[in-house]
C-alpha cells in the first residue's frame, strides 16, 4: 500500500494516559508530516480546535542513520520542536520496515526506502523475500546483523527524543514491517517470509518446507482445502513476531520509552496469511496496543460501525489495558467517498472509546491530495466533520449481569481463509452480529474472548458462558478447554458447526454432539418452519449470509427441541440440555422480515440456558432475558 494511505494506519500509534479511570482526556491523533507544517504555519492550533491533542511523527532510520554508526536527529528536531512548542503530545513511529521513501517536502524517491541504503549493502542476505521467490525491502528482523544495527537506531532514537521531550512522547511505535502493522507483510498478495533463512528454520522444525497460503476456502461449497501444515505455518511465524516485538520494545523499555505496536483487523478474510492472531501473545510486551480498521473487507467497501468496538473488546480480553483504536479512510478517498464514511467513523469511534481500556483514537486517510509526485496533507474540512463523542461516565447497575463470553477462535479464520460464502466472510459476520446483538443488551456484560482466555485465566472463571459463533474450525485442545468449563458448571452455546474441521482444515464432523446432545444432523437445502413448545410457529428462509439452509438436528436423550421441524417432529433448530444451546443456523443473520424476531430468540435463549440451566426444574423456559 502507498505511504499516505498506510501512513494513515500507522497514525494510530498513539495513546497514553495513566489508568482506565483516570482524568486525563484521551489522545486523539493524526499523522502530521513536514510539508504540512510548511504550507501551514498554523496547523497545529487548527488541529487542536478540532479537537487532536497528539501528532503522529515519523523518524525515518535512512536519515537518521546514513552513515553506519553516525546518529543524526538535526532534520527531524525543528519539526518536532514546533510540534512540541505548540502544545501537542507526539506518537513517534520508528519507521525501519522498508517502507517508500519520501523527503521532508513529502517528495517520493522511488528505490529508495526507510532502510538505510548501506544496510542492503552490507547485510544482502538479511532481508525477505516472497513466495515467489523475489527479495523485498522488508528487512528480517530475525537476522543477527540487522538485529543488531536497528536495535541500535531504536536506542538512539528513544534516548535522544525522551531527552530533548520530556514528558511530551507517548510511546514509540516498532515499525517492523512496511505498513507499521505487527504480521506478515503484503505487497501485491506476495506473503512474507520465505528467505532462505526462514525455509531452514521452517524445514528444521517440521521436515517440510514453508507452504504457500494463496487460496481460498468457502464454506458453503462443503470441505475446506485440508492444509496439513497450516497450523504449523500459523505457530511459525507468529513465534518469530512475537520474539522480534518483543526485543524491540525491550530496547524501547531500555531508555525509559513505552513500546507500542499495532494490529489490523483481526478476524477476518487475510488472517491467515497476516498472522495476526500474534496478538494474543504480546500483551506482556507491549505497554499499548492499537487496533484499526480501514472499513473495507478485502473485496469492497464496508461502512461497518461494528468492527472497531468489537476489536477493542477483544484486545482487552487478551490482556491489553491501554488499547487505541483507529479508522482509515484511504480506500474510501481513493475513489472520492471518504465524506460519506465520517458519519459511520464518527459512531464508531464514539462506541468504541466507552470501553474501559481504550484510552484513545486515531483517524487516517483524510489528506488531500494536492499533486500526483507528493503525498497529502491533511483536509481540516473533514477533520471538522468528525463528531467524536467522549464517553459518558458508566452508571450503576440495578441489577446482576450476565458474563457472556464470545470465543472468537484465530485457528477458525485461518482455515477460511478469503471465505466469501454468501458474497461475505459469514464466520465473520457470525462473530460481529452476536457481539452487537449481545452486548447492546442491559442484562450482558460481554466479552469477545480468544483461545488465550480458554487456559483458566481469570476472565474465564468470571463468564456464566460461553458462546461459540460459526467457529467452523477448531483445535481438538480448544474443544476440550470449552468441555473442560462445561463439566465445572459453565453454560454453552454454539450457533452452527462448532470445531467440524481441524485447525488444518480436516474434517471431523464433530460439533461437540455429546456436549450439546446431538443425536444425528440432516441438512435441509431450503428454509422451514418449526414449532416451538409454546406454541409459536417460527419460519425460517434462506438467505444470502446463512449461505445454507439449516441443519435438522436429532435430540439426544435428556435433551430437549425448543423448535421442532412440522414435518419432521424427531428433528429442529434448537436443542437445549443442562447448560447447553444449540442452533442448527446463525439466528443473528437472518436478513428478511423475520430477522428481529430471530435476534431476540439468540439473545432471550441464551439468557435462559444461563438463568434456566437445569431442564427438570424448568420445563418451559423463562421468555424475558
Amino acid at each position: 500500500m502507498n505511504f499516505l494511505l498506510r501512513s494513515a494506519a500507522a497514525l494510530l500509534c498513539s495513546l497514553f494516559v495513566g489508568g482506565a479511570a483516570t482524568a486525563k482526556p484521551q489522545v486523539a491523533t493524526l499523522i502530521v508530516m513536514p510539508q504540512d507544517l510548511r504550507q501551514n504555519p498554523q496547523i497545529v492550533s487548527d488541529l487542536q480546535r478540532r479537537g487532536i491533542n497528539h501528532a503522529t511523527v515519523y523518524l525515518t532510520w535512512a536519515d537518521v542513520e546514513a552513515q553506519p554508526g553516525h546518529f543524526d536527529f538535526s532534520a527531524y528536531d525543528p519539526y518536532f520542536d514546533q510540534l512540541t512548542q505548540g502544545g501537542l503530545s507526539l506518537v513517534v513511529v520508528l519507521d525501519m520496515g522498508g517502507r517508500a521513501y519520501f523527503d521532508g517536502t513529502g517528495k517520493h524517491f522511488p528505490g529508495r526506502t526507510t532502510v538505510p541504503e548501506w544496510l542492503y549493502r552490507q547485510v544482502p542476505d538479511g532481508f525477505m523475500k516472497n513466495f515467489s521467490g523475489q527479495s523485498t525491502p522488508q528487512p528480517d528482523f530475525m537476522n543477527p546483523t540487522v538485529r543488531q544495527f536497528s536495535a541500535q537506531f531504536v536506542r538512539n532514537a528513544v534516548a535522544h527524543l525522551s531527552q530533548r521531550y520530556p514528558g511530551k512522547v507517548t510511546a514509540y511505535s516498532i515499525g517492523l514491517q512496511e505498513e507499521h502493522e505487527i504480521k506478515y507483510g503484503q505487497t501485491g498478495y506476495q506473503w512474507r517470509d520465505y528467505a532462505d533463512a526462514a525455509q531452514a528454520a521452517f524445514r528444521q522444525q517440521t521436515g517440510a518446507p514453508l507452504p504457500v497460503i494463496n487460496y481460498t476456502s468457502d464454506i458453503a461449497l462443503g470441505l475446506p482445502r485440508t492444509e496439513p501444515l497450516l497450523h504449523a505455518h500459523k505457530q511459525f511465524r507468529e513465534a518469530n513476531l512475537k520474539e522480534a516485538t518483543c526485543f524491540y520494545a525491550d530496547a524501547i523499555r531500555s531508555q525509559g520509552g513505552r513500546a507500542m505496536s499495532y494490529f489490523g483487523e483481526l478476524f477476518t478474510a487475510h488472517d491467515g496469511i497476516y498472522a495476526t492472531s500474534v496478538a494474543e501473545q504480546l500483551a506482556d510486551c507491549l505497554d499499548i496496543a492499537v487496533i484499526d480498521y480501514n472499513f473495507y473487507d478485502g473485496y469492497s467497501l464496508s461502512p461497518d460501525a461494528r468492527v472497531l468496538p468489537m476489536l477493542a473488546n477483544y484486545m482487552a480480553s487478551v490482556g491489553y489495558k491501554q488499547i487505541m483504536v483507529g479508522a482509515y479512510a484511504e480506500q474510501w478517498e481513493r475513489v472520492k467517498k471518504s465524506t460519506e464514511l465520517l458519519p459511520v467513523i464518527s459512531r464508531t469511534l464514539s462506541t468504541a472509546l466507552a470501553q474501559p481500556n481504550v484510552i484513545g483514537y486515531e483517524v487516517g486517510g483524510l489528506q488531500r491530495q494536492l499533486d500526483t509526485h507528493l503525498t497529502g496533507t491533511v483536509d481540516l474540512d473533514k477533520l471538522q466533520a468528525l463528531r467524536v463523542q467522549p464517553p459518558v461516565p458508566a452508571t450503576a447497575s440495578t441489577g446482576k449481569k450476565l458474563t457472556v463470553g464470545i470465543l472468537a477462535s484465530t485457528s477458525n479464520y485461518y482455515v477460511w481463509h478469503g471465505d466469501r460464502s454468501g458474497g461475505v466472510n459469514v464466520h465473520r459476520e457470525a462473530l460481529l452480529e452476536a457481539y452487537n446483538l449481545l452486548s447492546t443488551q442491559p442484562g450482558f456484560d460481554v466479552h469477545v474472548i480468544g483461545e488465550k482466555n480458554l487456559q483458566e485465566d481469570d476472565l474465564l472463571q468470571r463468564l456464566n458462558a460461553i458462546v461459540v459463533p460459526h467457529q467452523a474450525a477448531l483445535p481438538a485442545s480448544i474443544k476440550q478447554q470449552l468441555k473442560a468449563y462445561w463439566k465445572k458448571g459453565g453454560t454453552l452455546v454454539q450457533d452452527m458447526r462448532l470445531g467440524e474441521f481441524d485447525e488444518n482444515g480436516k474434517p471431523v464432523y464433530d460439533w461437540m454432539h455429546e456436549v450439546f446432545g446431538i443425536e444425528n444432523i440432516t441438512w435441509r437445502p431450503r428454509g422451514g418452519i418449526f414449532l416451538t413448545d409454546d406454541g409459536q410457529i417460527l419460519r425460517l428462509k434462506p438467505a444470502r449470509k446463512l449461505y445454507t439452509g439449516y441443519a435438522a438436528m436429532t435430540p439426544r436423550p435428556g435433551y430437549r427441541l425448543l423448535a421442532t421441524d412440522i414435518l419432521n417432529k424427531r428433528q429442529g433448530i434448537m436443542v437445549r440440555g443442562e447448560r447447553t444451546l444449540v442452533f442448527g443456523f446463525t439466528p443473528q443473520l437472518v436478513e428478511d422480515a423475520t430477522q428481529a424476531m430471530w435476534q431476540q430468540i439468540f439473545v432471550r435463549e441464551i439468557a435462559n440456558a444461563v438463568r434456566c440451566p437445569t431442564l427438570a426444574t424448568c420445563k418451559t423456559p423463562p421468555r424475558s432475558p
